[in-house]
C-alpha cells in the first residue's frame, strides 16, 4: 500500500525509535477536569467537569446504504508483528453507540471500515453496543467486562482508579506485542507522558492528533453577507462584536443577534476563552501560567466576562432562550435571518449551513472569526484548543481472554497500513492516491446516496471520531474543504492557547475521592451561577461577597492545590 507524504516523513523517526524500545515510566492522559468538561470528531457528552470536543456533537441520523468493503488479505510485517495474525481470535469490544455509524450499519464491526480492520488483522470483532455513558458506567460497576472497552473520559476517579478497580489492564507487560505503538511513544515525550499514569502504567491505545492544525475545530461564526451589506469589518474586539450585534438587531431585524446553546456558550466560549481575553482572563476553566495553576471561574476578571454577557442578554443581543435552544434551532435561526452570530464548528455548523443555503440563497455567506481581544491586533490568550492526546482510549480489561492478541489487534492502527485505513479507509473505494496525496473519493465527499460527509466517513474511516491511531491533517483539510471553513480554522487557531493549556494530568489516587467530590460540587455551582448572572437573576453586586466567598467555602483553593500537585507531577515525569 502506498503511503502519504506525512507518514513517510514520520515513519523513519518512529521506526528508528522502535529499535531502542524502552519502558520508561511517564504520565497519564489526565483527570477529566483538566480539560474542564469535543470537537475532535466524536460523539459523547461528558460530565460537567470535562471539556467535550465540539465535533463530538456532530451526530447523523440519515438513512442510506453503504458499499461493500474491499481490503487486501496479504500478509504485512509491521514492527515485528505479522498481519493478519496466524491464530484466529474472537474479541469483544464494548463501546457507546455512535449515531453516525448506526444510522447505516448495525455497529462498527459491520461497517466497511470494521470489516477491513478485521480482515487486515485476522481478528473477529464483536461489538457490545452500549446505549450511552450511563450504560458504560453500569458495565464498569457490574464487573463482567469484555475483552476491550472504548473509553471516553468516563471513569470516575480517572485511569489510576480504573486500574485499581480492575477495569484497565496496564499495557506495560504487553508492549512487546505493540511495537508500532511503542515506537510512537518513544518518538514523542509528550505522547509518552500523556498516556501513562503517575507511576508509569500505560493506560491504553489513544487517538493522537498528529498535527497542530487538528487541535482547534470550533469558534465564533458570523453572517459575512450581513457584514458586507452593512459595511462592517469582521469583529476583533468585544466592542466590535457588540456593535455588530446591535447593527444586526436594528438594521437586519435579527430577533436573536447572538444565538447559541448553553453548552456552546459556557463550556466552549467561556471555558475555552473565546470571550475572556478582552478582560485579562485566559479562560474559564483550569489553566496554567508558568507552571502555576489557575481556575478562571474563581478569578476576579471573570466578573467582567459575566458583565459583558449580561449586557448582551439585557439588551436583547443574546438569545433569551440560550438555556433551552438546541443546535438545530440555532442553525435555523441563522439561516432564516433571526441570528447573525453563533458558536459552532466547521462541519455541522459552517459546512451544513452553507451547503443548505447554496441553492435558494446564493448570497448567504459565513465567516469564522477568532476569539475576542481587548485591542484590535492583539493575540487572543486562548481559543478552542485540545491536547494532542485527549481522553479517548481503547483499553484492555483484566478479563480479556487473549491479551496478547488484543494488544496486537489494537497496535495495528499505528502501523503504516493501519494509519491509512483509520485516516482514509480503503484504497480505490474511499480514497485514491493523487500526486502521492491520499484523496477522498466522491463516495465520502459527494455521496451518491445523499449521505453527508460525516455519515459517509463514519462507514469508512475513524478520523471523523477517533480511535487507536494517529489522526492526520489530510482528514481535516478535506472534511472542511470549503474556503470559508479553511479560513475559519485559521482564524480560530490564532492564539497563545498553548502557553496556558493544562496537559492531561491526573490527581493522585489517594486524593481522587476528595477531588471528585469537591470539583463536582464546585462545577455544579459555577454552572448554576453562570446562568443566574448572565440572565440577571443574580446581581453581579454579589460576585465578591456571594459567589467568590461561596467558592472559597467550597474549598476551591484545595481543588487548585490538587491540580497543582498533578501538574508538578506531570512536569517531573
Amino acid at each position: 500500500m502506498r503511503q502519504s507524504n506525512m507518514w513517510k516523513k514520520t515513519a523513519a523517526c518512529i521506526m528508528a525509535a522502535a529499535m531502542t524500545i524502552s519502558m520508561c515510566g511517564c504520565g497519564n492522559e489526565g483527570d477529566s477536569s483538566i480539560t474542564d468538561s469535543s470537537d475532535s470528531a466524536g460523539g459523547s457528552t461528558e460530565s460537567s467537569s470535562t471539556e467535550s470536543s465540539p465535533e463530538e456533537q456532530e451526530q447523523g441520523s440519515e438513512d442510506a446504504g453503504t458499499e461493500e468493503s474491499e481490503s487486501s488479505s496479504s500478509e504485512e510485517q509491521a514492527g515485528g508483528i505479522t498481519y493478519p495474525l496466524e491464530e484466529k481470535v474472537h474479541l469483544v469490544l464494548a463501546m457507546v453507540d455512535e449515531a453516525a455509524v448506526t444510522a447505516n450499519a448495525k455497529n462498527l464491526a459491520e461497517t466497511p471500515f470494521g470489516q477491513a480492520w478485521q480482515e487486515a488483522t485476522g481478528v473477529e470483532l464483536e461489538i457490545m453496543q452500549l446505549a450511552d455513558g450511563n450504560a458504560l458506567n453500569l458495565l464498569y460497576a457490574g464487573g463482567d467486562l469484555p475483552d476491550m472497552i472504548w473509553m471516553v473520559s468516563s471513569y470516575s476517579g480517572g485511569a489510576e482508579k480504573a486500574i485499581k478497580d480492575k477495569i484497565i489492564e496496564p499495557l506495560n507487560d504487553y508492549m512487546e506485542f505493540a511495537p508500532d505503538f511503542q515506537a510512537v511513544l518513544d518518538s514523542n515525550e509528550l505522547y509518552a507522558k500523556s498516556c501513562r499514569t503517575s507511576d508509569g502504567k500505560i493506560i491504553g491505545f489513544p487517538q493522537i492528533d498528529g498535527d497542530d492544525y487538528l487541535l482547534t475545530s470550533a469558534g465564533l461564526i458570523i453572517r459575512q453577507d450581513w457584514l458586507d451589506d452593512l459595511g462592517l469589518a469582521v469583529p476583533q474586539t468585544a466592542d466590535d462584536l457588540y456593535e455588530a450585534l446591535k447593527a444586526f438587531k436594528e438594521e437586519k431585524g435579527a430577533s436573536a443577534p447572538l444565538s447559541t446553546t448553553l453548552w456552546w456558550l459556557k463550556d466552549i466560549a467561556v471555558q475555552y476563552g473565546l470571550f475572556t481575553s478582552p478582560f485579562g482572563l485566559a479562560r474559564g476553566g483550569f489553566y496554567q501560567v508558568d507552571g502555576k495553576v489557575h481556575y478562571g471561574y474563581a478569578e476576579q476578571e471573570y466578573k467582567d466576562v459575566l458583565e459583558y454577557l449580561h449586557k448582551l442578554y439585557e439588551e436583547g443581543l443574546l438569545d433569551p432562550n440560550f438555556q433551552s435552544v438546541d443546535d438545530n434551532t440555532v442553525k435555523a435561526n441563522i439561516m432564516n435571518g433571526d441570528t447573525g452570530v453563533a458558536i459552532g464548528n466547521t462541519g455541522s455548523y459552517i459546512g451544513t449551513m452553507l451547503e443548505t443555503m447554496a441553492a435558494d440563497e446564493p448570497d448567504f455567506d459565513l465567516s469564522g472569526f477568532g476569539p475576542l481581544v481587548k485591542t484590535a491586533g492583539d493575540i487572543p490568550m486562548s481559543t478552542h484548543y485540545n491536547w494532542p492526546i485527549q481522553n479517548t482510549y481503547v483499553i484492555i480489561t483484566p478479563n480479556c481472554t487473549n491479551k496478547e492478541a488484543a494488544v496486537k489487534f489494537l497496535n495495528y492502527g499505528y502501523t503504516e497500513a493501519g494509519h491509512m485505513l483509520f485516516n482514509y479507509g480503503i484504497e480505490g473505494v474511499s480514497y485514491t492516491m493523487e500526486n502521492d496525496i491520499p484523496t477522498y473519493t466522491d463516495l465520502l465527499m459527494h455521496n451518491p446516496d445523499g449521505l453527508t460527509k460525516q455519515l459517509a466517513m463514519a462507514q469508512y474511516i475513524r478520523a471523523w471520531n477517533g480511535g487507536p491511531f494517529i489522526r492526520e491533517k489530510g482528514y481535516q483539510l478535506q472534511y472542511s474543504d470549503l474556503p470559508q471553513q479553511q479560513a475559519a480554522l485559521t482564524s480560530w487557531s490564532t492564539s497563545d492557547a498553548s502557553k496556558y493549556q493544562m496537559p492531561p494530568v491526573t490527581v493522585s489516587e489517594e486524593n481522587t475521592s476528595e477531588y471528585s467530590k469537591l470539583n463536582g460540587d464546585i462545577s455544579t455551582y459555577v454552572s448554576e451561577m453562570f446562568v443566574r448572572y448572565v440572565t440577571g437573576l443574580e446581581s453581579l453586586d454579589t460576585f465578591e461577597s456571594g459567589y467568590l466567598a461561596t467558592l472559597e467555602s467550597m474549598n476551591v483553593d484545595r481543588v487548585i492545590e490538587l491540580q497543582q500537585e498533578a501538574l508538578d507531577e506531570f512536569n517531573s515525569r
